[in-house]
């Protein structure tokens, strides 16, 4: 082989590992933000959990007259924010492909 063949060759290989390294950074920067995102995701989780808990446990201390009064004017709001949210649902499917 001459000298001129072996550098193109190499020239190319630099190229094409270049190529891959640059993809590869590429998904390592996508891969972090996911755990970044997913992380955050189930931290918030766990904060709603906790107050629903809290929202749950003051109720129980409430006596029953007053909760029933209290649930006639608070059962829409309290019912909406039982439905999961669109855009953590979405979320979620997301994370899993």
């Amino acid at each position: 082989m001459q000298a001129a063949e072996v550098k193109t060759k190499l020239e190319e290989k630099v190229k094409t590992l270049e190529e891959e390294k640059s993809t590869l950074l590429e998904e390592l920067r996508k891969l972090k933000d996911i755990v970044e995102l997913s992380e955050k995701a189930k931290e918030l989780e766990e904060e709603v959990n906790k107050i629903k808990d809290e929202v749950k446990a003051l109720k129980d201390k409430i006596p029953q007259e007053f909760l029933q009064e209290l649930e006639g004017v608070t059962s829409a709001p309290l019912s909406e924010e039982n439905e999961p949210d669109e855009e953590y649902s979405s979320y979620e499917e997301e994370s899993l492909l």
